[in-house]
């Protein structure tokens, strides 16, 4: 594992009109203080985190602009497991239950379109103050919506979700969706739709977020009408208890649940090995 300065992010207005108050940047070293930050390439969620950030500073440009300098751990191939071990933080896990739903979007949806599905996904979630922006440095940022469901218990996703949307309001959910991303089919940027759950299992919560890349109608009607019933099966078979995993990243294709790669709460990513693989190993 080696370590290196990198700049996260400065007060300039870059070349999507995105300008970070100081006041932020300072907000930034404090969490960072307090949890460890996965460091993953161009902010795409899609790929395991190559490191973590460990510490930051504000420091001030010489045209008076300022800029969030931090320390970053990058992993290597060769390290050891426990080298990786960190100080005591972990990565940040959202661990809060809510009614409905929660959403951060990033600048790719401030136009017209995108502003029509916010409007509709305030909605649903009655936020009467505005939904928290992601702010991404990537030179052309992957368009990423994050969709917060709340908190589960494992094996019961799908239940708990349906359920506490109602039927009506899960429907609409869908079609709020279907309707923004069938306009989008032109953008030359890729889109993601992240759906987020955390899950409780015994006394610890992991989140799980299901990817949906560049999604079609057809890839949305399958995911609703399933009403993520492959999670919960998907879930149960992982040996989770043997883990720290801290965050689990699938994505929905051909109709199928993948897993990309799981974290744990040092902010190592790791692959999880089924339980039905183990035990056709074993024969």
């Amino acid at each position: 594992m080696k370590r290196t300065q990198i700049i996260m992010a400065t007060s300039h207005v870059d070349l999507h009109g995105d300008m970070i108050h100081p006041d932020a940047l300072k907000d930034a070293v404090r969490q960072i203080k307090e949890k460890y930050l996965p460091y993953n390439i161009e902010h795409d969620i899609r790929r395991p985190p190559i490191g973590r950030i460990v510490s930051a500073k504000v420091i001030k440009l010489q045209d008076g602009q300022y800029a969030l300098m931090a320390t970053a751990e990058l992993f290597e191939e060769s390290d050891p497991l426990e080298s990786l071990t960190g100080d005591g933080r972990k990565i940040s896990i959202r661990d809060q239950d809510i009614q409905t739903i929660d959403f951060n979007y990033d600048s790719t949806f401030l136009d017209k379109e995108g502003q029509e599905l916010l409007h509709g996904l305030s909605q649903i979630s009655g936020k009467i103050e505005r939904p928290r922006e992601i702010v991404k440095k990537a030179l052309e940022p992957i368009s990423t919506l994050l969709i917060y469901a709340g908190v589960f218990v494992v094996g019961s996703i799908a239940k708990g979700f349906f359920s506490k949307l109602g039927s009506d309001v899960y429907e609409m959910l869908k079609n709020i969706l279907i309707k923004y991303f069938r306009n989008r089919k032109k953008i030359s940027s890729e889109q993601i739709l992240d759906l987020c759950f955390s899950v409780k299992q015994y006394n610890r919560t992991f989140e799980v977020h299901v990817l949906a890349v560049n999604p079609s109608e057809q890839k949305l009607n399958e995911l609703f009408t399933s009403r993520f019933n492959g999670v919960d099966n998907l879930l149960v078979s992982l040996p989770l208890s043997e883990s720290d995993v801290a965050r689990i990243v699938l994505e929905y294709e051909n109709q199928r649940l993948l897993i990309r790669y799981a974290v744990n709460g040092d902010s190592v990513p790791f692959m999880f090995v089924r339980t039905q693989e183990k035990e056709g190993n074993s024969d």
